[in-house]
């Protein structure tokens, strides 16, 4: 498999982590350097996606998203390190589809059990996540402030859970749906890989459909567009898309 490995922030001046006991931008770096290297030596490649200069944070982001596009990497993930109050503590992994939902579970399994408070898998809007056209999580893997967290934390062990989790045991058989989608195509649009305006997007980006019907694996509704797994790379060599709410409208069957 290819994975794309982004150690969070990192990108100075612009573009840098929390600072608590010990500052983010060194945790994520030391993480996603042996993240890298021991998928590699499981016979994985291994992208690094970070940025490293950017003219804003959103340009950092933006960096970090079209290197593991233009890549096609299989999976993406981003490091990260929480800061609160100096009590809350644990792992915490965000995710948005179903088929990052589940990389998200078998990550989070082998994090917790170097002793670290399972805080769940969540939902939530992060720009990595919404604009890879892969399956994405975001790993906060604990805690910079807190001094349970940062007692426990082993950056080399933090990095062999994480492989374990997107190598391991699962597959994302176990994790589609088991409902099946229908997309109806009702006015011929687009195909997009973000939920940004077609004008925004790289003309090349931007798959012509027509009005029909067309079976999905997956689907789920975000900012007046339709997000579809489709049940292969035949559409602008890609499998997940946007598509404008309006043009369409989705067929749930058992």
């Amino acid at each position: 498999m290819k994975f794309g490995i982004d150690m969070g922030h990192n990108c100075p001046p612009h573009d840098t982590g929390a600072t608590g006991i010990k500052q983010e931008d060194t945790l994520t770096k030391a993480v996603g350097t042996y993240l890298i290297q021991k998928l590699k030596a499981a016979g994985h490649t291994a992208i690094d996606c970070t940025a490293t200069s950017a003219s804003n944070v959103t340009d950092s982001l933006r960096q970090r998203t079209n290197k593991a596009n233009i890549n096609n990497v299989n999976v993406f993930v981003s490091i990260h390190f929480n800061k609160f109050n100096g009590t809350a503590n644990g792992t915490e992994i965000y995710a948005i589809s179903n088929a990052s939902k589940g990389i998200a579970q078998s990550v989070l399994k082998e994090i917790v059990k170097l002793g670290f408070y399972n805080r769940g898998v969540k939902n939530a809007g992060f720009f990595v996540l919404k604009n890879t056209q892969m399956p994405a999580i975001l790993i906060e893997c604990c805690f910079c402030d807190a001094k349970v967290d940062m007692d426990r934390f082993d950056a080399e062990k933090m990095a062999e859970a994480i492989k374990d989790g997107l190598v391991g045991e699962s597959n994302d058989e176990e994790h589609k749906s088991d409902k099946k989608y229908v997309l109806e195509i009702t006015t011929k649009t687009v195909l997009k890989p973000s939920t940004e305006q077609a004008s925004d997007l790289p003309k090349d980006s931007l798959i012509d459909i027509e009005p029909g019907d067309y079976a999905v694996l997956d689907v789920r509704f975000e900012e007046n567009h339709y997000w579809v797994k489709w049940p292969d790379k035949s559409k602008g060599n890609r499998d997940e898309h946007f598509v404008f709410a309006g043009h369409s409208k989705v067929i749930e069957k058992d």
